[in-house]
Order: structure tokens, then sequence, then C-alpha cells
């Protein structure tokens, strides 16, 4: 009976739609891998042009705010079109943008081709691949949704040590050039694998049924009624405490048990681990999602990360360090899918690439802040702590903004996924 309904709906099954998930999982790990390794590339660039490091890492802000606005553009389109066409042209832009870097002589000339072109194509990155994904799944909504996002950890544990093997054997310059080819023939491919489901997977057999865990409004939301709600508000606020906290970490981390006096490597480490356990806490946490009140376990996940950084002003060993890292990397690991889940769950999935990349745009544009907001305090004070402890008392209020969060209390509209919003 089911096959038959199946067929006559033309419902791609549950095997093809892991296959989404799978592809979006290896396009996140190609895209995201390749940007961490910006930091790899930054000493043989000073060393061979000269520049100042400040001068240099300020392409990073320019990126930030490009790919933020991006998002918002590629979520539209991905609503709109589909995922399939808007992924593999920018792949093909991240990869031009790569091999324009290994041509750079001049400043603009960076920020111009990893802050605008490669930030501009990074808007579909992470938008697209997750909320299609969300299209596919109810039930299992939070477990597909960490499979896709852990690919971030994964790229940033593979790639950094790639690529510094091959700017060793092959200069900074054919490395970039090399990954550029490697985006391009890898991840185009990639790309067509994305598809829409036929019909919508909320209204067939297997997941008609909603469990309590799931939040889900059962309308669709244009992006301009869902700014409306006071939801989308808290959710907005919220992404913006995560990713404030986060890049005073990732930014600053290394550089305080540098100051600390630990080696280069010992300290490097920390960041490994940040990623290899955010691998753990996005597919854990999204996993969970589907059999616990996400509403308990958004507040627990943003508390652990206040916490940590508070921690990070009075641990002084190596040890210590570790243990910070790997939890903080499951907590803000964690974090994300629950984010994603509830844009979906309170929103609907007809305009939701457009609204998650609003969400996405408040939090690159709060780690634009958050990165020299850290440098400032330390070149003041000589010393982190000050700084750990605002990302701490700002990701306290995340915690109470997530301990009143609720679905919105409007009901919104059907809408028509080609409608302009």
């Amino acid at each position: 009976m089911k096959n038959r309904l199946l067929k006559k709906l033309n419902l791609d099954t549950e095997d093809n739609a892991w296959d989404v998930v799978l592809a979006g999982f290896f396009l996140v790990i190609l895209l995201y891998g390749s940007y961490y390794c910006f930091g790899v590339f930054l000493k043989p660039i000073l060393s061979e042009l000269g520049w100042s490091r400040a001068l240099t890492s300020g392409a990073i802000s320019v990126y930030m705010f490009i790919h933020g606005a991006s998002g918002i553009l590629m979520g539209y389109l991905s609503d709109k079109y589909g995922a399939r066409w808007v992924t593999s042209v920018n792949t093909i832009i991240i990869a031009l943008g790569y091999y324009f870097m290994s041509k750079i002589t001049e400043p603009v000339h960076l920020y111009l081709s990893f802050g605008i072109i490669i930030g501009f194509g990074m808007g579909a990155a992470y938008v697209p691949p997750l909320t299609t994904v969300t299209r596919w799944f109810v039930l299992k909504r939070g477990l597909a949704i960490g499979i896709v996002a852990a690919g971030v950890g994964v790229g940033q544990i593979i790639f950094p040590p790639f690529t510094r093997y091959l700017i060793t054997i092959y200069g900074w310059r054919n490395s970039l050039v090399i990954i550029g080819l490697f985006i391009a023939v890898a991840g185009f491919p990639v790309t067509m694998l994305f598809r829409e489901p036929s019909v919508k997977i909320s209204e067939t057999p297997d997941n008609n049924i909603q469990n309590e865990n799931n939040e889900i409004t059962g309308k669709d939301y244009r992006l301009k009624e869902a700014a409306g709600t006071s939801s989308f508000m808290f959710l907005l606020c919220i992404f913006i405490t995560l990713i404030f906290g986060l890049t005073i970490v990732t930014t600053h981390l290394v550089a305080h048990l540098d100051d600390m006096g630990f080696g280069a490597i010992q300290a490097a480490f920390v960041l490994t681990l940040i990623g290899g356990s955010g691998i753990i806490g996005r597919i854990a946490m999204g996993g969970a999602a589907d059999r616990y009140n996400s509403k308990n376990l958004l507040p627990v996940s943003l508390m652990l990360q206040a916490l940590l950084l508070f921690s990070l002003i009075w641990v002084n060993n190596l040890q210590g360090f570790y243990i910070v890292a790997a939890l903080y990397g499951l907590g803000y690991g964690g974090t994300l899918p629950l984010i994603i889940k509830k844009n979906i769950d309170f929103f609907g999935t007809a305009c939701s690439g457009t609204i998650f990349g609003v969400l996405i745009f408040g939090g690159t544009s709060a780690g634009a802040i958050g990165a020299p907001y850290a440098g400032y305090i330390y070149d003041k004070t000589g010393d982190y702590s000050a700084a750990f402890l605002t990302g701490g008392i700002v990701l306290l209020a995340g915690v109470i903004l997530s301990l009143v969060l609720n679905p919105p209390r409007k009901t919104g509209i059907k809408v028509n996924i080609k409608e302009i919003l």
C-alpha cells in the first residue's frame, strides 16, 4: 500500500533523502574546510609580501560581512529555484576566488579575492544545503541537520594539515590553485545531487504524526511575517550571542595559550579539539532534538559555553585548556542544529533558506565584532580576561532568551515556494 502511494505521488524514497544529506555533508566539508585554511596561508603570505598581520587578517572581516549578506540572497534563491544550481554556480565562484587569490600582489587583491569573491560564494555553502535537507525530514530532521552541520568540523580537521603539506611541497600560490581545482572538480558533481522532495514531506504517511518534541506551527512564513514575531527576534539574538562568543574563542584562544608559554603545536591543538568535539556535538544533539524537548536542550548548550568562557579566565595548565576546548566544541556544535531545527519548526520550509540567511547574517556580523573586540581588549590590557568575561556574559543573555523562546503565536500563511517575498 505504502509503495503504491509513494509511486502515485512520485515521492522519493528515504534512501534518496539520505543521499541529499550525504551530498550536503560532503559539500560543507569541502567548502568550509578550504575556508579554515586561511590561517595556514597567513604566514607564507606575510613572509613573501611583507604586509602587517592586522592588514592581512582584515580580509576576514570583509569576508564575514559579505558571507552573511550573501547568505540571505542564496537562501532566497534556494527557496525559489532549489539548491542545485545555486550551490553549483557558487562552488565555481569559490574555486575561481582561490585561483585569483593565488595571484595577489597588493592587499586590495586579497580583499577582493578572499573577502568579496569567496565570501560571496560561501553564502551558498551552508544555508542552501541545510535548508534543502530539512525539507526531506520531519521526525529525523534534527539528526539530518546535525550530520550536514558536522561537515564544518570534519573540514576543519582535514584541510588545514593537508594544506600545510601542500604549501611545503608546492608553495602557497600553487597550493591555492590546487585547492581551487579540487573544489571545482569534486564539488560541482556533488551539487547535482541536491533535489527537492516531490511533495511536502510533512504531509506524507510516514511523517504526518508529530511528536511532542517538535514545536511545529504547521504553517509556512514569509520572511517579513517571521521577522514580525518575537520568536524570530529571540532566535536571531540567540544566534548572535553564539557566534560572538565563538569568534572570541576560535580567533584568540591559540594566541592566549602562546602568551602563556605553551608550544605552537600544543596551542594549535585546541582548535582541533574544538572541531572534533563539535562534530560529535552536532550529530548527538541533532539526534537528541528528535527524541527530547529541544526547548530544554538549547539553554543547556548555551550555558555550558558561557561557563567555559568564564573558566578561561583562571585555567592555567594545558590539560585544563584541552578539557575546556573539548567541552566547548560539544556545546557550540550542539547548539547549531538546535537553532536550525527551531527555525524550520517555527517558520516552515517554504522560505526557510531566506529566514536562515538572515540569522546567518546576524551571526557573522556579531563575529565581525567579537574577534576585533577581544583583540582591542588585549591591546589595551595585555590580557584576554575581560574579553572572556564579556563573551560569557553575552552567552548568558542567550541562555535567558532561550528560556523564554516559544513558537510564534501569530498564525502563518501557506506560501507558494515560487512566490516573491
